[in-house]
């Protein structure tokens, strides 16, 4: 049999036209080839065996009817010649030529008797036709992009104002110069910020800043270079975008406001001071017959870096809107109404005087006293900031109003003592003395302490030693003297009728005060002391004038008062003359090593009389000691008189002239020793 024939269909030649249109770069194309039986058939020069391109079903079964073979499917070449010659002249007519028409439709030729088929292509003639309107499109497109970029750059280099649509803030200055945007924004914001205010609130509390006081005010040239810049600095895309940004409302520059900033840290230091708080107890206050009690609140802290922070950024920005700080509260302790009532209840305490000035008048203040249990009621469940309780009050006697017309109007008393000023480091030492007291105030209640006032009797503070008497001798001590200032006050301390907490008389009398009068004083030992018991200040005036201590209390009488002084002797201690033998001394020679003084025991009165009632009280209990004359006489006068005698002498027994002779070298020192050194 002959070797079966393959035969290529139109549909075949199609298929690879498909092809092709689909691969217009495909280097194989469809050949004209000649079968030996002089049939020509179109065939492709390459053709995948795996290529199957998708046919309808029954265009499958149309197409195997019409190349079916008449003998049993297949084509056989037969060995005799008629049957060739029939199978020639069968394949003749069957056969088919192929011509290829790219701008028409597939001509398909047969070679028999048929009439020539026609296939239409337009599905690829209108691929071709999109494929051409694209390249039209494309070119068209890239022909408007390349004017509307020389547009753009036109404008964007072109333009020498600040571009349409840029803003500095909120003020409009597109299309201005340079110089016209920044007066624009001068004038338009300028006064803004130098009234504006931004106001902080902390937990409830405002607290409000100046942006005047914490800037150096707007930067309107720096504002209108930032507005400029827009689209005139960067890259050329960064130009552009903002160029045309500008027209679309996108483009805004900051106004430049520049900050002190020692001028907000200091103001922010002032606000942290009153807004950072501990938690704090509750505190009340008098409104006449009410207690107005404040609950306790709780402590307040907050960040103050991220606060000043944000402060920056708001002024910045020219926010001004109020600024609410994140705060971070401590509980504080709950009300004990116990121990309010301790801290509420009190005595009434008279207006007194401000020491420090003795002008300044600091009011009175009025006896309070609280029920506990009916507060306990009225609070509650301590739900409230504020309450108010009811409670017994009871004035002072003096108020400010009558302090101011009183202050030191009267003298209650007054006294002065006698001294010998050829002496003149005594009389240095009482002038001193006298310096540091003079001026001294005292308000209701305050106590005198002479030791404190004057202090440590030292020469480095000025003193020098004068005669003082220690264990009943006259010695040389370090501020001898100043006794007789504290004499002095003493003897009008008791005139004025105030109150002496402390007290010593001296151990042998003194001639500048009578009996009973003295106070002796001794730094570290001895003190003399009293307390302002009247309701009104009171002042001391000290001074030394000539030979003359003179003591002045100045207050307020709030009666007739008149005080007098009487001082009884209990008792009387006469001094003995002792003669002693000094060999030192020449036979018959004498010598006074002590004088005489005479010893007592006093009590001091003092009555006080009062808008004509008068009181007796005792001021005071004296005890002075006496002190034997000693005179030292040679050896021969010895063998002829005792040694001593026991006898009372006449001379110098007279109390105003032993005590003279001790008050002209007495003095009161520092103590220092064993000595007890007085004046």
């Amino acid at each position: 049999m002959d070797e079966q024939k393959k035969e290529i269909s139109v549909d075949d030649i199609l298929r690879e036209y498909e092809a092709m249109a689909e691969e217009p770069d495909r280097a194989s194309r469809p050949q004209p080839t000649i079968e030996p039986d002089g049939d020509q058939v179109w065939r492709p020069a390459q053709q995948p065996a795996a290529y199957q391109p998708y046919t309808p079903p029954a265009a499958q079964a149309d197409r195997a009817a019409a190349q079916a073979p008449a003998h049993g499917g297949r084509s056989v070449r037969a060995s005799s010649g008629g049957k060739k010659k029939r199978k020639a002249s069968a394949r003749k007519r069957d056969a088919r030529t192929v011509t290829p028409r790219r701008d028409g439709p597939v001509h398909v030729y047969s070679h028999g008797a048929e009439q020539p088929e026609y296939r239409d292509d337009a599905p690829r003639r209108k691929r071709e036709k999109k494929r051409g309107r694209g390249k039209v499109v494309f070119l068209t497109v890239l022909i408007v992009l390349l004017l509307s970029a020389g547009t753009a750059l036109g404008y964007t280099y072109a333009t020498g104002t600040v571009f349409r649509g840029v803003t500095a803030g909120t003020v409009e200055v597109g299309g201005l110069s340079l110089a016209a945007a920044q007066q624009k924004i001068a004038e338009e914001v300028g006064p803004v910020v130098d009234s504006a205010v931004i106001n902080v609130k902390i937990h409830d509390t405002d607290y409000p800043i100046s942006i005047q006081d914490v800037t150096n005010g707007l930067d309107a040239a720096a504002s209108a270079q930032a507005a400029y810049d827009i689209g005139h600095t960067g890259s050329v895309a960064e130009r552009v975008g903002g160029a045309f940004g500008a027209l679309f409302g996108q483009k805004s520059a900051d106004l430049v406001i520049t900050i002190n900033n020692d001028a907000l840290n200091q103001r922010l230091e002032e606000i942290a001071s009153e807004a950072l708080t501990e938690p704090t107890g509750a505190t009340w206050t008098l409104e006449g017959t009410n207690l107005i009690l404040t609950m306790p609140k709780p402590g307040v802290s907050f960040d103050q870096a991220k606060v000043r922070d944000d402060l920056r950024g708001k002024i910045e920005a020219m926010d001004f809107s109020e600024y609410t700080v994140e705060t971070q509260l401590t509980d504080p302790e709950p009300l004990d109404v116990d121990a309010l009532k301790a801290e509420v209840d009190c005595e009434p305490t008279n207006a007194i005087v401000d020491k420090s000035d003795g002008k300044t008048i600091i009011p009175e203040k009025n006896g309070i006293v609280m029920d506990a249990d009916k507060a306990r009621e009225i609070i509650g469940d301590g739900t409230e900031a504020t309450y108010t309780i009811p409670v017994s009050v009871t004035p002072a006697k003096v108020t400010k109003e009558v302090l101011d017309r009183a202050l030191f109007r009267d003298v209650l008393a007054s006294a002065s003592t006698s001294l010998n000023t050829g002496n003149t480091d005594r009389t240095n030492n009482v002038t001193l003395a006298a310096q540091y007291i003079n001026g001294t105030i005292l308000n209701p209640g305050d106590e005198f302490s002479y030791n404190d006032v004057v202090g440590p009797r030292t020469t480095e503070r000025g003193f020098k030693a004068a005669g003082a008497y220690s264990n009943g001798k006259l010695i040389d001590e370090v501020g001898g003297g100043v006794c007789q200032p504290s004499s002095t006050l003493y003897m009008a301390v008791l005139r004025a009728d105030l109150e002496v907490t402390e007290r010593s008389n001296h151990s042998l009398t003194v001639a500048y005060t009578p009996l009973g009068e003295d106070a002796t004083v001794s730094y570290g030992s001895l003190d003399f002391k009293f307390k302002n018991d009247t309701d009104y200040p009171i002042k001391l005036v000290t001074v030394r004038e000539g030979s003359q201590m003179k003591v002045t209390i100045r207050g307020t009488k709030a009666d007739d008062k008149t005080v007098r002084l009487e001082t009884q002797i209990l008792e009387t201690l006469t001094p003995e003359t002792i003669k002693k033998t000094d060999s030192s001394l020449a036979p018959g020679e004498t010598e006074v090593e002590q004088t005489a003084a005479t010893g007592y025991k006093t009590i001091t009165y003092k009555y006080v009389t009062v808008n004509g009632e008068t009181t007796k009280e005792v001021a005071n209990r004296s005890s002075y000691r006496k002190r034997d004359k000693i005179i030292l006489v040679g050896p021969e006068a010895s063998k002829s008189e005792p040694a001593a005698s026991t006898g009372t002498s006449s001379t110098q027994s007279s109390a105003s002239t032993d005590t003279g002779s001790a008050a002209s070298g007495s003095s009161g020192g520092s103590g220092a020793g064993s000595s007890d050194p007085e004046s």
